[in-house]
């Protein structure tokens, strides 16, 4: 029995990954609902946020929509990371479940 490291690595995480990918599903719509929400929250407050301010210098129209800009550049960044993590994890399901009732009609 002279197995590498690699191996014994290898089988290590295919054993825990059909366990841990309903934690991992929960884990990631718990954060997309977070996200989004926080997303709801910023739209719902975006005058109080962005909007002009008589006591900050400069405070111009066009460093106003920078703002707002960056803001939704980051959201959606995450928005669309945390969505196709949670979509590949639910393709990888889609695929075992399509093999077992193949194996299991023969």
């Amino acid at each position: 029995m002279n197995t590498t490291v690699a191996d014994q690595v290898a089988s290590l995480i295919a054993g825990i990954e059909p366990a841990g990918l309903a934690a991992l599903r929960v884990g990631f719509t718990f954060a997309v609902i977070v996200f989004l929400l926080a997303g709801v929250f910023i739209f719902r407050r975006r005058h109080q946020l962005f909007d002009g301010d008589p006591n900050v210098e400069n405070d111009v129209p066009v460093v106003r929509h920078n703002r707002v800009e960056e803001v939704v550049f980051v959201w959606s960044g995450l928005m669309l990371v945390l969505l196709s993590i949670f979509s590949k994890s639910g393709v990888h399901d889609v695929k075992n479940f399509n093999l077992k009732k193949q194996t299991q009609k023969r």
